[in-house]
């Protein structure tokens, strides 16, 4: 186990933008390279497969604590990069609160507060959206609905000033801009990482 926290990398944006096949083909780098490196996925994409689209504020207290779980899981990691962010879920909470209910008032608080204590946690990229989304089965959301929560995610994120990167182009100029953000060398093989449970 790892005795410090691993550098976690956050790949935000909305559904369809390419967050997973980026954090899969930097995972593979790193851990070429000799880091201990794993990708952490979102755990909204299994609970829908499992439960169906959340469908009020509270569902996203269970996916905050899924996502958080599978985090903690990786704690033996030099560095994750998640598709996803316990931060996220106030955002998709915005869009499903019934302000004019107290009980959902109070959810959002608590969402936002635990957002805003794990934004430290993170390195946080943006993805905007550069093609149309394909359907999968699993995203329930049109290509109409996904432009929302790409707004309203970098809408947070410009909105309670938080720091991150803007990313775009193919694949490789994305990789290479993560790369030079984070810091990519090539380790020797005496300090190669075992990276297993």
């Amino acid at each position: 186990m790892s005795k410090n926290k691993p550098q976690k990398i956050a790949v935000l944006g909305g559904p369809g933008t390419g967050k997973t096949t980026l954090c899969k083909q930097l995972d593979v780098d790193y851990s070429l390279a000799g880091y201990c490196s794993s990708v952490c996925l979102e755990f909204a994409r299994s609970y829908i497969s499992w439960y169906g689209p959340p469908e009020n504020i509270f569902e996203q207290f269970l996916l905050y604590e899924g996502q958080k779980r599978r985090e903690r899981e990786l704690d033996y990691c030099d560095i994750v990069f998640c598709d996803n962010a316990t931060i996220l879920n106030y955002v998709y909470g915005i869009m499903s609160c019934d302000i004019k209910s107290p009980r959902e008032t109070y959810a959002l608080m608590k969402l936002f507060e635990w957002a805003m204590k794990d934004i430290p946690s993170y390195e946080i990229f943006y993805i905007p959206r550069e093609f149309s989304m394909n359907r999968d089965g699993i995203r329930y959301q049109d290509e109409d609905f996904a432009h929302v929560i790409d707004q309203k995610i970098k809408n947070f994120l410009d909105i309670m000033n938080i720091p991150y990167h803007s990313i775009s182009g193919d694949m490789s100029t994305r990789v290479q801009a993560v790369k030079e953000k984070i810091g990519f060398i090539e380790k020797e093989d005496a300090e190669k990482c075992s990276c297993s449970e």
